[in-house]
């Protein structure tokens, strides 16, 4: 019987992330045809077919495919993480480090990343990736990510979460308003005004469930994806919003103003967490990666 190698399951789990053939190739610096033909001898020792070709000449993984590239990204990474072991023996960390992060919390946390394993871990290679909370958990169990960083409040409970910081949430007001002076806002002297939400699930729908919660009901004014967009609608004095990160300014779009404010109602706690696979040992990229954004979040 036919065995099992480690370039085939290189060169299959590259073809189903690329979704091509020829994409795979390059990335694993081979010829188009020494891929296929790996690929083609992984079928025949697994018995099963893995993929399926289209007219396009796009390439997807069948249902066992699926399976299968799970397994081998984890049979991979214990095999680099053997290599980084018995190579460094607790010297310098090197490898793939890919990180999901949320829209909203990517300004406040990949900076700081980049920033540490420029600086302290050169040999590491740092990618990321933002979206909603949902594909990124998707993307980590498939394989494609070693860690999610989202609030609590985005996670689901069959991956391990391992909290770095607190958050509190808080109202964005324009900068002239009426409650703009207050030390914090309580929810009931706002909610008569126009919400502009966040339009990445489940933030919304979690926003008008935690002031339904405090008896009150929301107006939604309206919704966007896009953050620089609601600040830019709040700042021109239009509706309020809601934030967990805080930046550092003030400052819209088009130049005018917003404040945050702590919400004064007890809601919900939240926090930034970082997510993993559960029941797997976590390479040393990884566990380095949560120690500094440990350190770095208290200070903010």
């Amino acid at each position: 019987m036919p065995e099992v190698t480690l370039r085939q399951m290189r060169y299959f789990v590259a073809i189903v992330d690329l979704g091509s053939v020829t994409a795979a190739a390059a990335a694993c610096h081979v010829s188009q045809g020494a891929a296929s033909m790996a690929v083609a001898d992984l079928e025949k020792a697994v018995g099963v077919t893995l993929l399926v070709r289209s007219r396009s000449r796009k390439v997807a993984p069948t249902a066992a495919g699926v399976e299968f590239a799970a397994h081998a990204r984890t049979v991979l990474e214990q095999v680099e993480e053997a290599q980084e072991a018995v190579r460094d023996q607790g010297g310098a960390i090197r490898g793939l480090l890919r990180v999901g992060v949320s829209l909203t919390m990517s300004p406040r946390v990949v900076p700081p990343l980049i920033e540490h394993f420029t600086t302290e871990h050169p040999l590491v290679e740092l990618s990321f990736v933002e979206g909603a909370p949902d594909a990124l958990q998707e993307q980590l169990r498939a394989g494609r990510l070693d860690l999610a960083l989202l609030y609590s409040w985005q996670t689901d409970p069959d991956l391990e979460q391992i909290q770095i910081a607190s958050v509190r949430l808080h109202v964005m007001l324009p900068a002239g308003h009426r409650l703009a002076d207050q030390d914090s806002v309580w929810l009931r002297d706002i909610v008569d005004e126009p919400a502009v939400l966040l339009d990445v699930p489940p933030t919304a729908e979690r926003m008008i469930t935690t002031v339904e919660s405090a008896g009150l009901a929301i107006k939604v004014g309206w919704r966007s994806a896009n953050m620089d967009t609601i600040r830019t609608i709040v700042g021109r004095g239009l509706g309020y919003s809601f934030a967990n990160s805080i930046p550092a300014t003030g400052a819209t779009f088009d130049g005018h103003k917003v404040v945050y404010k702590p919400v004064a109602d007890k809601t919900p706690a939240n926090a930034i967490m970082a997510v993993v696979p559960a029941g797997q040992k976590l390479p040393r990229r990884v566990k380095v990666a949560i120690n500094a954004l440990k350190t770095t979040e208290p200070q903010r």
